[in-house]
């Protein structure tokens, strides 16, 4: 099962989504989630084991070789960093020789040494966890990041379609290291607080977000449904920091929404592409569309945040021709294939795609995929540039490792990660939310659209 998507950041955050990737799930080997965390014997041998079973999955799947002993030591310096006024702190990092054996048998002894230390263990400090993400930042690359076992646990309700969760009711993204909401959810605390799409992030409980990973925000916003938690903002062009304190609650987001707007264009409105279901939906709504007498379709992809790729392909069937190039996929020997439609009937009415910052991976492919085949006109703001195929791994403890095994180029062969797809017009949101002036456009250019057509 492939999945593209940014870690879905639905604050949650997930960002993420975000938040890109092809992800596949492994089932989480006997997990031990929940265990007391204390130094003994048994909880080392844990922490080791997922330790070495991060390591091995790194180096085995990562798309680019790995140099072992930058890598260990990037993990133990973050050891350090988050220990810092919190835990024992780990000492001089071991000695690592680039031998990939050697140097994993000298981690999991330092990793002993080190937990068998007094105040190595406090609450909510995991060192094996600290370590795993300090490998992550070493690799340096969006879509590929540490689930800690709640996380994992998101991720696997996301991939079932369950989009469920306790939070608050934001998308983010993290583009430039810069924090900034880029949807805000209906209904949601975050909605009935004052929170609007462009409001860059500050802080979150009195923590900077500045170069925050999105994986980190989200731990600082997760909580329990009832309790408060402090975000502050700054919004447009005003340097003013604004607070909001927002009560988490429980928050239902459905992946499809459908209406008909203006009498005779349809409107979709699909949040990700995590299982066959949604494609369902999309169908059963077309068919009726079409039963209704619509003439044209507005899909709107914005703060979509990828899914599962064989998804997203069967979904880009119904609008290009058969044996269509979808995109390209290159893998850790340089090898490049290409993928395309199959099996689907065509629509016949013609489309608009709506796109934003918040739309990425699958989002991405898609859009991109039928402009390059001129099948659709896209309108927005230029999409995230978070493209890449990973592979989620279950780990010993119960958290996980989503990393990247493929890159992904467009149908043409064009990058798309820290790129993303310009749209054929260039239209910004209304911040304010008091109407939606890309939606507009679009049913304007289907009007115009089908008004030629019925005079060829």
């Amino acid at each position: 099962m492939k999945l593209v998507r940014a870690f879905l950041f639905l604050l949650v955050i997930s960002a993420g989504l975000g938040a890109g990737g092809v992800i596949q799930a492994q089932a989480a080997p006997a997990a031990s989630v929940g265990m007391v965390q204390s130094a003994t014997g048994e909880d080392a041998d844990a922490q080791s084991r997922t330790l070495a079973e991060a390591y091995n999955v790194l180096l085995d799947h990562y798309v680019h070789p790995l140099d072992t002993a930058a890598l260990l030591h990037a993990a133990w310096d973050n050891l350090a960093k988050e220990a810092d006024s919190k835990a024992a702190p780990p000492g001089p990092s071991p000695d690592f020789t680039g031998d990939r054996a050697a140097d994993l048998q000298t981690m999991r002894e330092a990793l002993g040494a080190y937990l068998a230390k007094p105040n190595s263990q406090p609450d909510g400090f995991t060192a094996a966890h600290a370590l795993i993400r300090g490998m992550v930042r070493y690799v340096d690359e969006g879509h590929t990041y540490f689930l800690d076992q709640q996380q994992y646990r998101d991720y696997q309700s996301w991939s079932r379609g369950d989009n469920t969760y306790v939070g608050i009711g934001i998308s983010v993204t993290s583009k430039d290291s810069e924090p900034r909401i880029v949807e805000v959810y209906e209904g949601t605390p975050a909605q009935q607080a004052g929170l609007q799409a462009g409001d860059r992030l500050v802080s979150i409980d009195g923590q900077s977000v500045a170069g925050m990973a999105l994986d980190e925000m989200t731990t600082l916003v997760r909580g329990p449904a009832g309790t408060d938690v402090r975000l502050v903002i700054q919004r447009g062009d005003d340097p003013t920091e604004r607070p909001f304190d927002v009560q988490r609650a429980e928050i239902h987001l459905q992946f499809v929404k459908d209406k008909v707007v203006e009498d005779d264009i349809g409107y979709v409105l699909l949040r990700g592409f995590p299982e066959p279901s949604v494609v369902d939906s999309i169908e059963q709504d077309v068919t009726a569309f079409e039963s209704e007498g619509v003439h044209g379709l507005v899909l709107d992809l914005r703060g979509n945040s990828g899914g599962r790729i064989d998804v997203g392909t069967r979904l880009l069937s119904h609008f290009l021709p058969n044996g269509s190039s979808v995109y390209q996929e290159v893998d850790r020997g340089g090898q490049n294939s290409l993928h395309s439609t199959h099996g689907s009937g065509q629509y016949a009415l013609p489309l608009v795609v709506l796109v934003d910052g918040g739309t990425a991976s699958m989002g991405e492919i898609f859009a991109a995929a039928v402009q390059e085949h001129g099948a659709a006109t896209i309108l927005g703001s230029n999409t995230a540039g978070s493209v890449a195929a990973a592979q989620v791994f279950g780990l010993p403890d119960g958290s996980g490792l989503q990393v990247t095994v493929f890159e992904i180029l467009s149908s043409d062969g064009k990058p798309l990660n820290n790129v993303g797809v310009a749209p054929d017009e260039v239209i910004a949101d209304d911040a304010s939310g008091a109407s939606d002036p890309v939606l507009a456009r679009a049913i304007e250019i289907l009007h115009n659209q089908i008004a030629a057509n019925a005079g060829a």
